[in-house]
């Protein structure tokens, strides 16, 4: 079988993983790795270049392992995995069926963004180490990040790291869908009120998020950054209105 190749039919390209995982990365993942820097491009196309490239390599491993979490707290519960899907909003793990109690699945779920959580710490434990303080953000330009020196590009590296997990691990524990922290609040609630009526709090609380999530968004434009965050907010209008699939994925 073959291990690695483009996939026409997806435009995505594939390759298989232990197991004979496939893990399908969608061309639509570069899009935000190109998005943070693209007006720097007509300005400092080498800096814009350098900037891209390490941002694309910190985002797909933090993705690819967050999802690698997923697909080991699912084996250890003998739940095999289907496949993982790299795309332009996060990743998915797609598990095979499988029996494990709603505390399972919480914690399945919770796997990924503890992934970010450690990966954060290690990050800012490696930027220490080359004794160089946290790099300052200035007030007035939140979303621009610092630009890389050659005597400083190592710590600009670490400090994007830390920062880009730690935004994935807080963004993925809110609760809503499709993010793992509505995974988690509906399979904790599931117990206790029923799964339909978790899944209706959930979906109220992803909709109150994604009206929010809007201010972000506009301030990020108004600073000259284009930014999408999640959560979206059709999949938790539909829970709330109790409509549509609700099978459980678990996205980065």
């Amino acid at each position: 079988m073959q291990r690695f190749g483009w996939d026409r039919k997806n435009d995505a390209f594939v390759f298989r993983m232990k197991g004979n995982i496939p893990v399908h990365v969608s061309w639509t993942f570069a899009v935000p790795a190109i998005l943070p820097f693209l007006h720097e491009w007509s300005r400092h196309p080498r800096g814009a270049l350098t900037r891209t490239v390490i941002f694309a390599v910190l985002l797909f491993l933090s993705v690819f392992l967050h999802e690698l979490a997923h697909v080991r707290a699912a084996r250890r519960r003998g739940i095999g995995t289907e496949r993982i899907d790299l795309y332009l909003f996060g990743g998915i793990a797609w598990f095979k069926p499988g029996m494990a109690s709603p505390y399972g699945w919480a914690w399945i779920a919770f796997a990924g963004p503890l992934a970010n959580i450690v990966l954060a710490a290690g990050f800012t434990a490696s930027y220490y180490l080359v004794a160089r303080p946290l790099l300052p953000v200035e007030p007035d330009g939140f979303f621009n990040l610092p630009p890389p020196r050659p005597d400083t590009l190592l710590e600009w590296t670490l400090w994007l790291g830390a920062l880009l997990n730690t935004v994935l691990a807080i963004l993925n524990l809110l609760p809503a869908y499709p993010l793992d922290g509505g995974t988690i609040a509906r399979h904790l609630l599931a117990p206790r009120f029923g799964a339909d009526t978790a899944a209706r709090i959930v979906g109220f609380c992803g909709v109150v998020l994604s009206i929010l999530r809007f201010a972000v968004i506009l301030a990020a434009a108004i600073a000259g950054t284009m930014l999408w965050i999640p959560p979206s907010f059709r999949p938790n209008w539909r829970a709330f209105r109790a409509t549509g699939n609700k099978r459980p994925v678990h996205p980065a």
